[in-house]
């Protein structure tokens, strides 16, 4: 079931009847489009994985940034980022995904104002 805020899963946890690209829900969060929600998000991984390893935090940023200073959707609204990884909760919330045999670990909690909050193995929720 997703709740309201920011649901990272690495298994879907419900169907919606839009998704988007990471690409383009950012693209426009940022111009404060209206997103039909709830919406599933996919490709998020993909877009920092093939980022330069310095520029990843940076990006990072920038897309919290960019959340947060959005108006394209309400408190109660929910987004699904579906992440072809696992969680890591140690020091920070990260996920492990796994490319050409090679683990590499992304920062996704920098991305949020709080640090998502696990509701299992395979979903967390970070607030809006």
């Amino acid at each position: 079931m997703l709740r309201p805020g920011y649901n990272l899963v690495t298994e879907s946890v419900a169907e919606t009847e839009n998704e988007l690209a990471a690409l383009e829900f950012f693209r426009r969060v940022a111009a404060d489009e209206n997103v039909e929600t709830p919406v599933s998000v996919t490709g998020l991984d993909d877009l920092l994985y093939d980022a330069a390893e310095d520029e990843r935090e940076l990006i990072l940023g920038d897309l919290r940034q960019t959340l947060r200073k959005s108006r394209s959707f309400g408190p109660m609204d929910a987004v699904q980022f579906i992440l072809d990884g696992r969680f890591v909760d140690d020091l920070e919330f990260r996920v492990r995904i796994e490319r050409s045999g090679d683990g590499v670990y992304l920062d996704i909690g920098q991305m949020f104002v709080e640090e998502p909050q696990p509701m299992s193995g395979t979903h967390a929720v970070a607030r809006k």
